[in-house]
């Protein structure tokens, strides 16, 4: 049996606020990683619903949250998009009832992490939802990826969280993405809530990237397609792969960006003002 210490590639897409986009980003940056003979398993972590296996147009029989049963098998609630893709679908998918309790939450996360061994990154949709995040945190250890919009409030969740999650497990490696923004907008706002993590908390966070909004992409999901169909062209995509790189830098670059000069920079350091005011 596999070990429940998690590979150094296990990666947590989260967020303070929902309706931020953590499926999309986590989907687009598996969709980057998965090529060759790597392979990359995205986790539906969240709770209601599940977003993702409907992204793949795929219909579930598992949920990852029915790993919390006893007897259940892991194997069950794998599905193989390609050789080197595969998900686990969450929420309510295949009939699963979200997770009583946090004793059933754990349980479910470190089932699925008996298969961690078989893959080169795992990426994990968190959602907002606290106690989901909190579980995934301390039964897994990720690295986190804090998604995040530019308005304050979407801000003030995720410094929110932030201090939630260092007052469970210090020390965590934690970078942020401003998604579905321009550039500007997003390095102003990833500016504010570094800063606020650091002037509060002591908790330095990095700048992983900013990814733009991309109506063409949503067009053709919301029209049936399914998301690897809908990627070409697409600067949401080309933006998540620099994310990767980000992030995981040993993680080798995947498939030459069809749109590179399209791509959205991201901000490797920046300078707080000294006029800034904390308040």
């Amino acid at each position: 049996m596999v070990s429940l210490v998690p590979t150094p590639r296990t990666v947590l897409v989260a967020s303070g606020k929902g309706g931020v986009g953590t499926s999309m980003l986590a989907t687009l940056m598996a969709l980057s990683a998965a090529h060759g003979d790597r392979r990359v398993l995205l986790v539906d972590a969240t709770e209601s619903g599940g977003t993702l296996h409907h992204l793949f147009g795929t219909r579930p029989a598992r949920s990852l949250w029915m790993l919390a049963r006893p007897n259940a098998e892991v194997r069950d609630a794998l599905i193989a998009i390609d050789e080197s893709l595969t998900l686990v679908a969450g929420g309510t998918a295949g009939g699963a009832a979200p997770p009583r309790n946090d004793v059933d939450r754990r349980a479910a996360l470190a089932a699925i992490s008996h298969v961690f061994g078989a893959f080169d990154l795992i990426l994990l949709d968190g959602g907002s939802r606290l106690d989901t995040v909190s579980a995934i945190v301390e039964t897994l250890n990720p690295q986190i990826l804090l998604a995040t919009s530019a308005d304050r409030l979407s801000l003030a969740a995720n410094y929110a969280l932030v201090k939630s999650l260092r007052a469970r497990r210090d020390g965590l490696e934690i970078s942020v993405v401003a998604n579905r923004n321009g550039a500007a907008v997003a390095e102003d706002a990833c500016e504010f809530l570094i800063g606020a993590c650091a002037h509060f908390l002591g908790r330095a966070i990095e700048i992983a990237g900013v990814v733009p909004d991309d109506p063409c992409l949503q067009a053709a999901i919301g029209a049936g397609m399914s998301v690897r169909d809908a990627l070409e062209g697409s600067p949401a995509a080309d933006a998540a792969r620099e994310v990767l790189n980000a992030i995981v830098p040993s993680w080798p670059n995947a498939v030459p960006s069809s749109a590179a000069t399209m791509s959205s920079p991201s901000f490797p350091s920046v300078s707080l003002p000294s006029s800034r005011r904390w308040s």
